[in-house]
């Protein structure tokens, strides 16, 4: 039996409708699925993007400190160039002893043979400085006009920066001078 025209045109046109509602909500389904997926993209990025920032800001603290520390022993050394010579760490200044910076409160300890300046205030921070001396040995040189033989006095300089923000940083810098023969 054939079924009239206008009868089978409505019955497609009611599946093609039936077929739209059931795309409707497949496409709301999966654009739902797309939303929670690019949402986790970007909660991830978020997260990464931060710990990338705390990484940044201690790298950043870090350097400062660095540069401070430096800082309190290149302007000891500059100071004191010339005047290294062996035992010179307990002398006064008046004497021929260290000069410390002008804001920092030198002292010297006989136990453990450390010169100390307290820590001074530096560009966000502190630093202090521990000056010591390592030994006192003389060198035999052939051809020297020196008489043949070189002495030489090290020491070992560290200062400790502390930052405002932070963390601290801890540099150690060795130094050899000579000195006249007949030191040691």
């Amino acid at each position: 039996m054939r079924q009239p025209l206008h009868r089978t045109a409505a019955v497609s046109a009611g599946q093609a409708i039936a077929a739209r509602r059931a795309q409707y909500g497949a496409v709301l389904i999966v654009g739902l699925v797309m939303l929670a997926v690019m949402t986790l993209l970007v909660v991830s990025m978020i997260k990464t993007s931060v710990v990338e920032l705390k990484i940044g800001g201690a790298n950043q603290i870090a350097q400062q400190n660095l540069t401070n520390a430096e800082l309190m022993i290149n302007n000891f050394v500059d100071v004191n160039n010339g005047r290294f010579a062996s035992n010179y760490l307990p002398l006064p200044l008046g004497s021929g002893g260290p000069v410390a910076p002008p804001t920092g409160t030198p002292s010297y300890s006989p136990t453990t043979g450390t010169y100390t300046v307290t820590p001074v205030n530096v560009h966000g921070g502190t630093a202090g400085l521990q000056v010591r001396q390592i030994q006192c040995s003389g060198i035999r040189r052939v051809g020297m006009q020196l008489g043949g033989t070189v002495e030489h006095v090290f020491f070992d300089v560290r200062s400790t920066a502390a930052g405002s923000l932070g963390g601290s940083t801890t540099v150690h810098q060795g130094i050899r001078s000579m000195v006249p023969a007949g030191s040691c």
